[in-house]
């Protein structure tokens, strides 16, 4: 969690998560705007490997918080196996939303905070086969994590790791 002002010693480990965490927000744009239109691929294997993505190598101080964005992925991968996709995507849709709200207080991007509802939204739309609502929502959320990416791109990576002796281990 960014604490610019402090420039933690990274190793290679610190690098791979950071570059991997920005590449499951970069993912998230184009998998979360084709979502709603039934392409016939199977765009949820990337919704929630773009989720993986973020859960895995994720930087939260406060360890309750950074277990429960990283197990509603985990939950929503078993969902998933066991065959209930639609509920899977809504575990994936926390941690994906649960980050960008994280990211919100970094970045002020307008509407990130948003973001969890916006991606609560897209599930019940999706849910109800209220697809026009999830086209605009899918949209407008994938605008967002566009947004975010660029934003994160942007930032040097020490950013991203912070102040490591504030971790709850």
């Amino acid at each position: 969690m960014a604490d610019p002002h402090i420039k933690s010693p990274m190793d290679a480990l610190d690098h791979l998560t950071v570059i991997v965490y920005r590449l499951g927000f970069t993912l998230a744009f184009p998998v979360i705007a084709l979502l709603p239109w039934n392409i016939g691929f199977p765009i949820e294997k990337l919704v929630f490997l773009s989720a993986v993505m973020c859960a895995s190598s994720l930087h939260v101080y406060s360890k309750p918080f950074r277990l429960l964005l990283q197990f509603a992925t985990w939950i929503g991968i078993l969902c998933f196996v066991f065959g209930w996709t639609a509920i899977g995507i809504g575990g994936a849709f926390i941690t994906l939303g649960g980050l960008c709200y994280k990211e919100y207080f970094c970045f002020k991007v307008p509407g990130l905070q948003l973001q969890p509802l916006i991606l609560m939204g897209l599930w019940f739309c999706m849910m109800f086969d209220a697809d026009v609502a999830a086209k605009i929502l899918g949209a407008i959320s994938a605008l967002l994590f566009l947004v975010t990416s660029v934003y994160k791109w942007r930032m040097p990576r020490y950013f991203d790791i912070g102040d490591k002796a504030k971790y709850d281990v």
